[in-house]
């Protein structure tokens, strides 16, 4: 086992001596799609020097992160808390990969940066469907999408109650039914949410203690009356097999039908592409572009489209299904 998790740290260019976990590769096993799949693990500085963190990034949106300590003196530990939302992860085989960038000051020396890496593995058996497994929203007014549950056990589960984590987001669940068993979930986003961009959550809580709740990203654009307006409002890429990348062309329009002009645009996932057309005119487009090696696993990111002149922005969610070979 020691030998095991000394050659994984090495794999993972993480020096013993140095900051590192003791355990960088948590193998899972076989692990049922649609409970959160949690992990901890432990950071150790193991150099003379001062570590601080300055960073914990994953290329997944499926996972949530807490750190204890950002600050450690030479000698002091600190963990890494991961919690992987695996209903939006395709079943079979998958990897979730987190980058800690930390500064490293020797004594007497300046701050040098580094990164180390931690990685969870496990194989998804999925017994539940939830489609779709995330939602998002973007609106000037009120909106409703429907989730729907499907089991297909011998003793299937029902959502007994359901909860989001805003005021402004409801969510109302129907009888369930038919043969397979299938549950209806509606979630409703209230014409009185403010203006912006929120990630919220909506968690379904069941009858089965297998998986006693799944929970459901739900990303919120809450347009200001007015502004400008994106068509599609939201990019979902689904990948064919062999497909190399999905590219899908937005269009922006005021509703006046004035011209305006795009300043600028940029996505706050690496390796998505986004171009937008330029000069001033009552249309615009912006094409997003999801390669192949974005979407080892499903995922989802924000295009950002900043207006000229001050008028605002406009954001853009994206979410991807994993790349089949």
């Amino acid at each position: 086992m020691n030998a095991l998790i000394l050659v994984s740290a090495l794999a993972l260019g993480q020096p013993p001596a140095s900051f590192h976990s003791p355990a960088p590769l948590a193998a899972k096993g076989d692990v049922k799609a649609g409970s959160p799949l949690v992990h901890t693990f432990e950071l150790v500085n193991g150099s003379a020097g001062t570590v601080t963190v300055t960073k914990v990034e994953s290329a997944c949106g499926c996972l949530r992160r807490g750190l204890g300590a950002e600050t450690l003196a030479a000698g002091q530990k600190t963990q890494l808390a991961l919690e992987v939302n695996t209903l939006t992860q395709p079943e079979g085989q998958n990897r979730w990969h987190v980058t800690v960038g930390y500064t490293l000051t020797a004594p007497g020396g300046q701050p040098e940066a580094k990164e180390l890496q931690v990685q969870i593995t496990a194989n998804l058996i999925r017994e539940v469907a939830v489609s779709p497994p995330q939602l998002a929203f973007s609106t000037a007014g009120a909106a409703n999408q429907t989730i729907t549950i499907t089991d297909k056990r011998e003793k299937p589960l029902t959502i007994t109650r359901a909860a989001s984590s805003s005021d402004f987001v409801t969510v109302e669940v129907a009888p369930a039914g038919g043969v397979p068993r299938a549950q209806g979930v509606v979630v409703k986003l209230s014409a009185t949410a403010p203006a912006g961009h929120r990630d919220e959550l909506v968690v379904l809580y069941t009858d089965d203690p297998a998986y006693p709740e799944l929970r459901v990203p739900v990303r919120v654009l809450k347009r200001a009356a007015g502004a400008v307006t994106a068509t599609p409002d939201a990019v979902s890429a689904r990948f064919a097999p062999g497909q190399a990348e999905v590219s899908t062309l937005v269009q922006l329009r005021a509703p006046d039908g004035k011209a305006f002009a795009i300043a600028g645009a940029e996505c706050d996932r690496p390796g998505v592409q986004v171009k937008h057309s330029t000069g001033s005119a009552a249309l615009a487009t912006v094409r997003v572009t999801v390669p192949q090696d974005v979407a080892t696993a499903a995922g989802t990111c924000t295009v950002r489209v900043k207006l000229a002149d001050g008028a605002g922005e406009v954001a853009i969610p994206v979410s991807w299904t994993a790349a089949k070979k």
